[in-house]
């Protein structure tokens, strides 16, 4: 693929000044910018700015020098929109030096969630909007023009001309405002020097709740009108010490007087870090006491810590290009967990960080073909794939924990105090911070990370013990090993369980002698992103023992099991195996160790597909592994139980559900009446599962109330447990009715599509009748989302449900053509992969799972 060039390399901006004129009633905005700069490199007859989507009415072009001010004639403006370019052809050569550049420009609001747009939301019947940006990763184009690459930062002086009703935010706090005649013209005060990417203002008819933090820092929370001021409550609290702990571990202060949070009724991504104004989908943010589930104040507080770390990570220090942007989410990825386990110590989110990211990291990046931590970047559509939450979120979140534990967390935090100080405001690589954390610990950090980083892939290391003698191998460990490279190495912490062994193991094979013949375990913890191996029978038998001693902690038990899955699905043993470990697991009461353990239950169901008669096998399993936790927690909480048992009751009841406990089945079917009178009536967390169960039942009255609920409610807790309920019904004519529903944005919200698509192709009774929507609607679906992040996560959602030969044909067929499109072609073709893999581990070990159920 052909690279675009990169416009910082011939205009560097310093300023920008930029004012937006917003008429709603036109869905229009015109605007005006005026940037300082510096032109570099060659000389040429032009300028060229990024825009995407933009009209340029004007231009002009001033140079400065000894001599005074010059203007250079603009006689074209050429709009290149495949290369979302407009390029200022000047009359005159245009040298190196200092330049104003003056354009005004028009634009409709974009209708996909990024540039300016509406978000809508009702006020009791009344439709309203908020009008907002979203500029990452390279959507400041459509706002303005500008030098749209992260290298380029530029201070921004920002000001917007709107209706006079309103609430008006931007990244720093108001300058001035005042009414010129039906106008409320907003002037903020000048940015830190910053990318493009974080500007953002967003306005509308608002409610807030504000606190300051121990410095002195405001800090508020956003929502609309439509939304319940206590809604506000949680977030405000979670912000505010957010802000707090980050100040306190990275010793750098917050650098803006001022933070907002912002609940957005249409918004695409989970939440963006925009300096000073963070945007958020308004389920990761509000929660509303009495009916927000635990699970979901854990969600709401991670994402608000995740997103409060790129205050630093990303916005004080931004990576040079996106090839390393790793350095803002991966980082942030893992700060959250760190953040959150300071302010809640009692939720263990160190364990579920094991659960989610490791599971979801080791799982993808186990698929050949995978993309690198790091990857380069050549085209712009390229950047959105960039965004894959296993890799660049989940395994470079894994990655950074590693390293923390391999240089200790006090030299982990002075290296990045030495980071942020060094390059505060500025632009980075990875090899920056690998300087700044090899100086502090006195390791050589680049020769431990990069190879981890910078490509794909991850180690299984097998231990084999007779007595005190034993050998270590590793070798690249994929789905299909035939595709592994075989000379591949990775330097591997051991972190082993033993005193005296080597810190790291980066040859192919290594011999140690220990001075017990206790078994030697490797990655305790769970603190190094690979797998294990446990060769013999008896090492086996010695740590299925530590497990059913409950003797080995948590992180060892999870990951213990998630090995064992993932190397009998790469044809290590046969999967029967897997679920007889599993029947070992019948006494866990680890909420984190049961999601793994629900991972392996889903697997098992996969078998289904290739033989039904299973389903009658697997139920009564899956019911008497639930048995003992869901006897221990009942249905009603205890009042001083811990978060993690008030998320394992609706986990395991659910499992339970699943295998059609006629008494589990009847009291779900009771408090679903008694919710319809009293909603206090059924705790938060076990809302969803209350809802799912008479719908599965064919209860025509409950979908239709379920329908009506979602449709009514402002509360975004609600609307996610209507939409796993609905996408549970086993009719395909009301699956036909649901799907019917997603072309209407004001039923469904373009936000919320995927989700309710993938539920449906998940649920096998009616995933004929989604996979034929899908089919039919693609180009609804390209026409509406082809510039949002969510559109190729679509080949990935339809890989996910495929298990036989028949739907891996009509993968094929849908998807074979598309990989033109530069921003599908990676999970495409990961898809092909993946589908391969997987039908060739269900039809290998079918055999073994019908032996295991006899």
């Amino acid at each position: 693929m052909k690279s675009v060039a990169r416009l910082y390399n011939q205009f560097q901006p310093k300023t920008y000044t930029v004012a937006f004129d917003i008429d709603e009633k036109a869905m229009r905005f015109t605007g005006r910018v005026v940037i300082e700069g510096k032109k570099v490199g060659r000389p040429a007859q032009r300028i060229t700015l990024h825009q995407h989507g933009l009209k340029i009415t004007r231009a002009q072009v001033i140079k400065h020098d000894k001599k005074g001010d010059t203007e250079l004639t603009v006689k074209r403006l050429n709009n290149q929109n495949i290369l979302q370019e407009v390029r200022l052809h000047t009359e005159g050569m245009v040298y190196s030096g200092d330049y104003t550049l003056t354009l005004e420009f028009e634009a409709p609001l974009t209708t996909g969630m990024t540039g300016i747009y509406p978000c809508f939301f009702k006020d009791g019947k009344v439709e309203k909007q908020l009008i907002m940006t979203q500029f990452e990763s390279h959507h400041a184009r459509e706002g303005f023009p500008c030098i749209d690459e992260p290298e380029a930062k530029a201070v921004f002086n920002m000001t917007l001309c709107t209706r006079t009703d309103v609430t008006v935010l931007g990244n720093t706090p108001v300058a001035s405002q005042k009414t010129e005649g039906k106008q409320l013209v907003t002037t903020f005060e000048p940015t830190p020097r910053m990318s493009s990417y974080l500007l953002a203002f967003v306005f509308g008819e608002m409610v807030s709740k504000s606190a300051k933090t121990v410095r002195g820092t405001d800090v508020n929370v956003w929502a609309t009108i439509a939304q319940p001021k206590e809604s506000l409550d949680y977030a405000l609290d979670v912000a505010k010490r957010s802000i707090e702990f980050f100040e306190d571990y990275f010793g750098v202060q917050y650098p803006l007087p001022k933070a907002d949070h912002v609940a957005c009724p249409d918004f695409s991504s989970g939440a963006m870090e925009n300096w000073g104004l963070i945007t958020y989908r308004e389920r990761v943010l509000l929660a509303y006491p009495g009916t927000t589930a635990q699970s979901t104040l854990e969600q709401i507080a991670l994402v608000i810590a995740h997103e409060t770390s790129h205050q630093w990570f990303g916005n004080l220090v931004t990576m040079r290009w996106w090839n390393n942007l790793w350095l803002n989410e991966s980082f942030a990825n893992m700060m959250e967990y760190q953040a959150v386990d300071a302010m809640f110590p009692e939720w263990h989110v160190w364990d579920s960080f094991v659960a989610y990211e490791g599971l979801s990291s080791l799982r993808r990046d186990a698929i050949a073909g995978v993309q690198a931590v790091q990857t380069e970047v050549h085209h712009p559509d390229e950047i959105s794939s960039l965004f894959d939450p296993s890799i660049v979120y989940a395994k470079g979140g894994r990655l950074l924990y590693m390293l923390k534990n391999y240089v200790g967390e006090d030299a982990f935090r002075a290296g990045l105090k030495k980071y942020f100080e060094a390059n505060a405001y500025g632009n980075t690589t990875g090899d920056d911070l690998w300087e700044a954390l090899g100086e502090v610990s006195g390791k050589d950090v680049a020769a431990f990370m990069n190879p981890w980083i910078m490509r794909s892939g991850f180690p299984l290391v097998s231990v084999e013990q007779t007595g005190k003698q034993v050998s270590l191998k590793q070798e690249q460990f994929l789905d299909d090993p035939e595709k592994a490279d075989p000379e591949r190495l990775w330097p591997v912490p051991l972190f082993a369980n033993a005193d005296g062994q080597p810190e790291t193991f980066d040859t192919r094979d290594k011999k140690l002698t220990l001075t017990s013949d206790e078994v030697l375990r490797l990655n305790t913890g769970a603190r190094g992103q690979y797998l294990v191996r446990y060769v013999s029978d008896s090492q086996k038998k010695a740590v299925m023992g530590l497990v059913g001693a409950q003797k080995l902690p948590e992180p060892d038990r999870l990951m213990l099991l998630n090995g064992a899955s993932m190397q009998s699905r790469a044809g290590y043993e046969p999967y029967g195996n897997v679920l007889a470990m599993l029947s070992a697991y019948n006494t866990e009461a680890s909420e984190p160790v049961w999601d793994i353990m629900a991972t392996v239950v889903g697997e098992s169901r996969r078998f289904i597909d290739l033989d039904e008669r299973l389903e009658g096998k697997v139920k009564p399993f899956v019911d008497k592994l639930a048995a003992a936790q869901v006897s221990r927690l009942g249905w009603d909480a205890d009042v001083n139980e811990s978060a993690a048992d008030t998320k394992l009751r609706g986990l395991v009841l659910g499992l339970s559900a699943y295998a059609e406990n006629a008494t589990t089945v009847q009291k779900a079917i009771a408090l679903f009446a008694a919710y319809r009178s009293d909603p206090a009536a059924v705790p938060a967390e076990l809302r969803a599962l209350v809802f799912i169960v008479p719908v599965k039942n064919d209860d025509e009255a409950a979908f239709n109330y379920l329908l009506d609920l979602h449709d009514k409610t402002q509360n975004g807790d609600l609307q996610a447990d209507a939409c796993s309920a609905l996408t549970a019904t086993r009719d395909p004519k009301r699956a036909e009715l649901l799907l019917a529903r997603l072309k209407d944005p004001k039923v469904i919200k373009p936000q919320d599509v995927d989700r309710w698509l993938v539920y449906l192709l998940r649920n096998r009774y009616v995933r004929p009748t989604a996979w034929d929507w899908l089919v039919a609607n693609w180009q609804w679906l390209e026409e509406t989302f082809k510039n949002d992040k969510s559109y190729d996560y679509l080949p990935r959602y339809a890989a996910s449900v495929v298990n036989t030969r028949e739907y891996q044909q009509k993968f094929r067929d849908l998807f074979e053509s598309k990989q033109d499109q530069v921003l599908l072609k990676r999970n495409i073709q990961l898809g092909f992969e993946e589908i391969e893999t997987r039908v060739t581990w269900l039809e290998r070990d079918l055999e073994s799972v019908q032996d295991f159920f006899k």
